[in-house]
């Protein structure tokens, strides 16, 4: 397989940065229902796990985001 060239890897970086904020939106909405009294308890635990979940895959995005933009592809050198 051909190494993507620098534009496709700054593409691929925005759509990195795109997935991490789709994440912390996620992380954000869980916050939400952790704390919303009307779900119950139990909705209100998953929700308060989700959000840990959601941020670490924000924060992977972000790694990938700057690996490709170092012109590294993620996973080669990890």
């Amino acid at each position: 397989m051909a190494r993507p060239s620098r534009a496709e890897m700054r593409e691929l970086a925005a759509d990195r940065d795109k997935s991490a904020a789709r994440s912390e939106a996620n992380a954000q909405s869980a916050r939400e229902a952790a704390a919303d009294p009307t779900r119950s308890d139990n909705q209100r635990r998953q929700a308060a796990a989700t959000v840990q979940i959601a941020l670490g895959h924000a924060r992977e995005y972000r790694e990938e985001a700057a690996a490709l933009r170092a012109g590294r592809i993620p996973g080669e050198d990890w």
